[in-house]
């Protein structure tokens, strides 16, 4: 029986790591990896080849951000022992990205088609998972603990994030909260 596990925490707590270790004790080598992160400048392109760097080299790396229910097809889906997504946060980031017209002044229903779009790729991820017997670990941000945000559209960032954490955690076997480097289950259903 294949188990989601949803960690969440806030900017350097140690998520990925941790993903990262589960997913190897989970899949071994036969790990597929969903990266959502763009490198849109030179130091998001430095965090991604960190990521890239830390990942054993028989993993599988698939770049996307949406349209999860296609990996059914995928013969590198079907080897998978595991599947890791990381993250969420970057999912939602491209899916307003190719939605809102005018990032200056958003338009609510553009945000909500992202927030729905990604919360039913999340669903079709977990299901296909669930169907094929893979582990599933998604890594998410929590962005809801700071101080409320200056601008229109990355208040409804964290709005919707939050919303689908919410989601994804309902969903989700067990949830882990990494702060400082630990990590506290919050959730286990097993």
């Amino acid at each position: 029986m294949s188990a989601v596990t949803l960690i969440t925490g806030g900017a350097r707590s140690g998520k990925s790591a941790y993903g990262e270790n589960l997913a190897l004790s989970l899949g071994g080598t036969a790990v597929l990896y969903i990266a959502t992160a763009v490198a849109t400048d030179p130091e998001m392109e430095e965090r991604i080849l960190a990521h890239q760097a830390r990942r054993p080299a028989a993993w599988i790396t698939e770049e996307r951000a949406e349209g999860f229910d296609s990996l059914s097809d995928s013969e590198h889906f079907q080897n998978a022992g595991a599947v890791l997504l990381d993250c969420v946060g970057f999912a939602l980031n491209s899916a307003l990205y190719h939605r809102l017209s005018d990032w200056d002044r958003p338009d609510a229903a553009q945000a909500q088609a992202a927030e729905e779009a990604v919360s039913s790729d999340l669903r079709d991820l977990i299901s296909l998972c669930r169907e094929n017997s893979k582990e599933l670990i998604l890594i998410t941000n929590e962005v809801g603990d700071g101080l409320i945000p200056e601008t229109p559209v990355s208040r409804m960032y964290r709005d919707a994030l939050g919303r689908i954490n919410c989601l994804t955690a309902h969903l989700a076997d067990r949830v882990v909260l990494m702060t400082c480097g630990l990590p506290l289950v919050l959730k286990e259903s097993r």
